[in-house]
């Protein structure tokens, strides 16, 4: 079955309809949007388990794209998973419940950066190999480094099988690759810095991403996601902001149920647009194809992108 004719077997009114049946209520049943939620990142997840499988199937095809593609998505359903569990209502010892905003918007603003992670290494390189191969090799340092400074920690390795002396070497072939790159006098001058820095014994990490300048470059809306990132960065960053938030809401008891409902309704509001994007742009990078039985859910989960996104742009 051709994509023009699944198209036309696909009821798009009818299903538009039933998800989006005409309610009263001033907010959207928070439900059916986690619903939602839930199923553009579970097909995001799947189309990842199956751009992998295409991979290990067609020469040329580099295996650590593959893989940190799938990576990256799995991270991003994971956490999304457990931000799904946190729209459950905390409950006080009154009986009172409270929505536990701080720690949804840590984990909203981590989806966000999985995504624009995601971009700056396939779809934000506009098909450049070599822009790409040097933002991998960068992104592969990040990783080595924090590997090495933690690696004996981690549960279940034993310090014995750690090899600091692989890991130095890894990290001194990515620097001379990086290096070596004709495009690595486009990087800006702080990243050039710091691997200098690193060359030379002076600095054990690298951040080679600046993710309001990623969103600037990104399909998301500028102003609205910038501001958004602002926010919930202040509740990573700032023990004193989201201490104050709290004891804000604590102090409006009687208004809990209103202030629940607007507070979710704008985080998933947010949590939507990102996961439609980064549907729409993992299929876009390599046009990925789903199994026939899939059809629909494909269909079904591409309207739901289409309109969240639109829904984005319209009110940003």
């Amino acid at each position: 079955m051709d994509a023009n004719e699944s198209l036309n077997n696909f009821d798009y009114e009818g299903f538009m309809t039933r998800e989006f049946s005409y309610s009263k209520s001033k907010f959207p049943d928070i439900t059916r949007l986690l619903g939602h939620f839930d199923k553009i990142t579970k097909l995001l997840l799947e189309c990842g388990i199956q751009s992998l499988k295409v991979a290990k199937n067609h020469q040329g095809v580099s295996a650590y794209h593959a893989n940190t593609r799938y990576t990256i998505v799995c991270n991003f359903r994971l956490r999304t998973i457990n931000l799904i569990k946190i729209f459950n209502d905390l409950v006080d010892i009154k009986g009172g419940e409270i929505f536990d905003e701080g720690t949804a918007n840590i984990i909203a603003r981590s989806l966000l950066e999985s995504y624009l992670v995601y971009f700056r290494l396939y779809n934000g390189c506009k098909g450049d190999k070599e822009i790409q191969n040097l933002y991998f090799n960068l992104y592969d340092l990040s990783s080595a480094m924090h590997f090495l400074k933690y690696g004996k920690s981690f549960q279940g390795i034993k310090p014995e099988k750690f090899d600091e002396g692989t890991f130095n070497l890894r990290i001194k072939e990515l620097i001379k690759d990086i290096k070596s790159s004709n495009k690595f006098g486009a990087l800006p001058q702080k990243t050039r810095n710091a691997i200098q820095k690193i060359e030379a014994g002076e600095q054990d990490y690298i951040n080679f991403i600046n993710f309001n300048k990623l969103i600037r470059e990104s399909p998301l809306p500028t102003n609205f996601v910038t501001t958004y990132y602002s926010y919930a960065s202040s509740f990573a960053h700032s023990e004193g902001f989201s201490s104050s938030v709290s004891q804000t809401y604590f102090q409006s008891r009687e208004r809990w149920k209103e202030l629940n409902q607007s507070l979710k309704f704008k985080l998933i509001y947010m949590c939507l647009a990102v996961s439609s994007q980064f549907y729409i742009s993992f299929i876009e990078y390599d046009k990925t194809q789903m199994a026939n039985e899939k059809e629909q859910d494909v269909w079904e989960t591409l309207s739901l992108c289409n309109y969240y996104l639109t829904a984005l742009n319209i009110n940003k």
